[in-house]
């Protein structure tokens, strides 16, 4: 084992769940609903050590009465995330307010669990902490403070240092003042309908290629004429 390892169990080794212990699958929750799988790339445990940035694949639902308004369940839990030895220890959900797609935010919220020596871990951004401080949306938008945004099927924040993700510990000075998170810009979360994309693109790319007359003949070995071409899920017409 390298040290780097030895180093990430010592760090993440001791992880203290807030809640119970998950079995199976969670059941549909009134006013969710279930969009299926997506894809979380972290950069907030990664102030602890840069070793811990990674991505996973996570569940992800919207409210049904504020669409745009997405939390990824257990995040951190499930035996998805790569950091911890658990696999079945439950995290809190991870909620993002998206429902102005170029205003998005973290309203500030507890994930749930301890992080060894270093505490309590919950997460904010900068517009979550001062609505915490009794701030609006609207007020910070017409302070023209960044905001992160939803484009394309993903979610992201600006990599600037005047605007960070917050990542909150227990004692890390003193609980006070969150350390600055997405220190890599790299935070991201690819909601289902566009990973799903990403995934079929891969499986097409992976996928044996078929060849088709025009009146739908497959024909093994395709020269001199015009053919349907096909590879997954990806149709084309072709001369050869």
């Amino acid at each position: 084992m390298t040290n780097q390892s030895l180093m990430k169990k010592f760090l993440l080794g001791l992880v203290f769940a807030a809640m119970t212990f998950a079995v199976g699958a969670r059941e549909p929750q009134e006013g969710w609903k279930q969009l299926g799988t997506g894809l979380f790339c972290d950069d907030l445990i990664s102030v602890i050590d840069e070793m811990f940035l990674d991505s996973w694949e996570v569940e992800i639902e919207e409210s049904e009465a504020e669409p745009g308004m997405y939390r990824l369940v257990n995040p951190f839990g499930s035996g998805k995330c790569p950091y911890f030895d658990f696999k079945t220890f439950n995290a809190n959900d991870l909620v993002i307010n998206a429902t102005d797609p170029e205003h998005v935010w973290i309203p500030v919220q507890n994930m749930g669990f301890s992080i060894a020596s270093w505490g309590s871990f919950t997460i904010s951004c900068f517009n979550g902490m001062m609505v915490e401080a009794d701030l609006s949306i609207e007020d910070l938008i017409d302070a023209e403070c960044l905001f992160g945004t939803l484009a394309d099927g993903k979610i992201t924040f600006p990599d600037d240092d005047g605007y960070r993700l917050q990542a909150w510990f227990d004692y890390y000075l003193e609980g006070i003042v969150p350390a600055d998170g997405n220190p890599h810009g790299k935070f991201c979360v690819t909601l289902p309908e566009a990973y799903s994309g990403i995934a079929d693109g891969i499986a097409d790319e992976n996928a044996p290629v078929e060849y088709y007359n025009l009146q739908g003949v497959r024909v093994n070995n395709p020269s001199n004429g015009i053919f349907i071409r096909r590879q997954g899920s990806k149709v084309t017409k072709i001369a050869l």
